[in-house]
């Protein structure tokens, strides 16, 4: 047929009728002018546009529609080359010019996505605010409105809308103070480093009733002492009254950690825990890094991730073979990404190697050490199963951090997670004790002096939902964390009660007199 001797036919499967890009793999009715739009990234013909497409052929499909000369679209000498660029630019400019409701159709979310991007660069917001609760809530707000919402104006934001959310703010916070009475409260406190490297102290004091930010101060590294530390929080204490604290949770550091000591020794009823999404992430790291064929797997996926997204050309191969998934990207803070990018890569290893053997693979042209480097890995059996081995490893440490780092108290199910955690990385102990000692020497390390304490096993028990579950298991260290409770959380004159009622009508003396030594079997 004529047609196809267009050459934007060769980016998309003819359907008889329609077409089917191979770039983003939907099809659509019509023949070379739809194609063109779809590939160019412009609206037209009431086709969408094609969110895969690589940049070389969207800028080729965008010289195709913007001009109706042919020497345009051949691009054959000088002048026409000065012509095409003028017409790409105008298109571009036609485009940026454009309303929202010409960029955005109902399903042309690539669009929003650019809108949404150009709001946080321009106005020099955190990307970390597409997470937040609050923005995601307002997005969907907007959506259930619909299309007729109107922003308000400044004026209603200053003289409205601000007043009354401090005045609900405000109402927020007298009746979580009000809570502390009934119930304490936890005080948080950590140290971060902003992007201009200025170091700050945090305190958030937590309860059943909320959370509220107390006090953030700006210091210097050489300051950050033990006495300023404990200096510091036990004015917050002061502050809020000291009956109405029960918890501290700080940083893993020395000089928090010699902090929290000396306020237990000046507030005897307090009891101190650290951050266990901090401890697990320190965990990760020290798997990832001090484990030497852990860390040689993680260098190795590290490598394929690297070269697949070396230019357009290799990473629009890859998608054409992985059926567009994605690999993943790991952060260089945060070790649990790793877990995610070898997941990633594990779940295209057929489609990676099968990419290596095709023709279009081979006919690329490839840096003859890097490919090398790259297809020795893809093809190597012991490689793929070591990705599983570390992902076993993993799996179980990504599990908890991912139940702990919410804003959520999950004190009464870290105990039970950590167990299984525990009996997960113990069978693999048990297995080849050679390969997994450092681990589990590193876990259990771990596990007793950072992540787990007394008051997480008794939480533990006092959960309805894993008390009267099937896989409830009585353990000692639930007995101790009851212990510890009765000694340190429960007044003298209620301590008959409380034991009461936590072993259901079991004589209260009886209890309080041999708790120490009994078997935890009720």
């Amino acid at each position: 047929m004529v047609r196809k001797k267009d050459r934007f036919w060769s980016y998309v499967e003819d359907l008889d009728g329609r077409f089917k890009c191979n770039f983003c793999q939907h099809n659509f009715a019509g023949g070379a002018s739809r194609i063109k739009y779809h590939l160019a990234g412009v609206k037209g013909n009431d086709v969408d546009i094609c969110t895969s497409v690589p940049e070389d052929v969207q800028k080729e499909a965008y010289l195709a529609v913007g001009g109706t000369n042919k020497k345009l679209k051949s691009a054959s000498s000088s002048s026409n080359a000065k012509e095409s660029k003028t017409t790409l630019c105008s298109i571009s400019k036609g485009m940026c010019h454009a309303t929202n409701s010409e960029m955005c159709g109902k399903k042309d979310k690539n669009a929003v996505d650019k809108l949404l991007a150009q709001l946080v660069t321009v106005n020099n917001i955190s990307f970390d605010v597409v997470q937040t609760t609050s923005f995601i809530r307002f997005v969907q707000g907007v959506a259930e409105y619909g299309p007729d919402y109107k922003l308000p104006s400044y004026l209603t934001f200053q003289r409205k809308l601000i007043p009354d959310l401090k005045v609900e703010v405000e109402e927020y916070i007298r009746n979580v103070k009000k809570s502390w009475l009934v119930s304490g409260c936890t005080l948080m406190s950590n140290i971060w480093s902003d992007v201009e490297h200025r170091a700050f102290i945090n305190i958030i004091a937590y309860s059943p009733s909320g959370v509220i930010f107390l006090k953030s101060l700006e210091v210097s590294r050489d300051k950050i002492t033990t006495l300023y530390i404990k200096d510091i929080i036990s004015s917050v204490i002061e502050e809020i009254g000291s009956d109405n604290v029960v918890q501290l949770i700080t940083d893993n550091t020395t000089n928090f950690e010699s902090a929290g000591d000396m306020l237990i020794s000046k507030y005897p009823w307090l009891y101190k825990t650290q951050c266990a999404a901090y401890s697990i992430r320190l965990l990760l790291k020290e798997i990832c890094k001090e484990v030497d064929w852990v860390q040689k797997i993680i260098i190795d996926a590290k490598s394929i991730v690297s070269y697949m997204y070396k230019d357009g050309i290799i990473s629009s191969l890859m998608r054409e073979y992985t059926n567009h998934k994605e690999l993943k990207h790991p952060c260089k803070r945060r070790f649990s990404s790793n877990f995610l990018m070898l997941r990633a890569i594990l779940n295209v290893q057929d489609e990676l190697q099968l990419l290596l053997v095709s023709s279009k693979w081979k006919n690329l042209n490839h840096n003859e050490k890097d490919i090398a480097k790259v297809a020795s890995i893809i093809q190597s059996a012991e490689f793929w199963s070591q990705v599983k081995e570390v992902l076993l490893v993993l799996e179980p440490l990504v599990r908890v951090l991912r139940l702990v780092d919410n804003d959520l108290s999950t004190a009464g199910y870290l105990y039970e997670a950590m167990e299984m955690a525990k009996e997960t990385m113990k069978q693999q102990y048990d297995s080849n004790q050679d390969k997994y000692m450092q681990i589990w020497k590193l876990f259990s390390c771990r596990y007793t002096e950072n992540i787990m304490h007394p008051i997480h096993a008794a939480a533990t028990f006092l959960n309805p939902a894993y008390l009267c579950s099937e896989k409830f298991i009585e353990s000692h260290e639930m007995k101790d964390g009851i212990s510890f409770i009765l000694e340190n959380l429960v007044a003298i004159e209620e301590r008959e009660d409380f034991m009461k009622e936590e072993y259901g009508g079991i004589s209260a003396e009886i209890v309080f007199l041999s708790y120490k030594s009994m078997p935890f079997e009720f």
